[in-house]
């Protein structure tokens, strides 16, 4: 056998574990990433074709989940579990508040009709932060993201922590001005359900 054959294994096998490392990087960051970018834009689109942009989005491609929320378009989308089920959305009434944790420390909460804490200053040093988001469904009454884990930082696409604390508290104001303007606005009337036609009248006896 060639002296030089090992070598080959050795350095063909290193090239191939290189390129398996590249492409998860690739799919994790910028695949993962545009398929839940996708997945939201298609729930902001109404039945007539019209998209609305969203005034917040968060994604979250490790744990392959995202929100995005239009006050225009009237709804918040929850990806959970990306590929295996749908997105879900919600109106701005079914919308009841949101937390935020840092290091699984409530540090902002305001919830409709219940008190609220606002953001507190956050410490320089920032490991964890998450959001919750509440909502007006016994199923499922609410939706918890990751928007920073240290752990996550070479597949999840967040920019740091720092970045992620100024997204959680864009949410955070977004969602305190949506309960504000729909507690002074009803709610959006269902639309009517059309019943059974009318039975003809009966035939005049001759």
């Amino acid at each position: 056998m060639p002296t030089y054959l090992p070598t080959i294994v050795i350095l063909s096998a290193a090239v191939l574990a290189i390129l398996v490392v590249l492409y998860r990087l690739y799919d994790s960051r910028v695949e993962q990433p545009k398929k839940l970018e996708d997945e939201l834009r298609e729930g902001l689109t109404d039945a007539d074709g019209r998209r609305y942009k969203a005034d917040v989005m968060a994604l979250e491609p490790v744990r392959k989940a995202a929100a995005a929320s239009s006050y225009e378009g009237n709804r918040v989308i929850i990806v959970r579990n990306f590929g295996k089920v749908p997105h879900k959305p919600y109106t701005m009434h079914e919308l009841l508040g949101i937390e935020v944790f840092v290091d699984d420390r409530v540090v902002g909460r305001v919830v409709r009709g219940g008190p609220a804490k606002l953001l507190d200053d956050i410490a320089p040093v920032v490991n964890r932060v998450t959001m919750r988001l509440i909502f007006d469904d016994p199923a499922d009454p609410d939706f918890e993201l990751v928007m920073w884990d240290p752990h996550d930082n070479l597949t999840a696409r967040a920019e740091g922590p720092r970045a992620a604390m100024n997204n959680a508290r864009k949410w955070f104001y977004h969602v305190e001005a949506v309960l504000r303007r729909t507690a002074t606005s009803p709610a959006p009337k269902p639309a009517p359900v059309s019943g059974p036609p009318p039975a003809p009248a009966p035939l005049p006896q001759v």
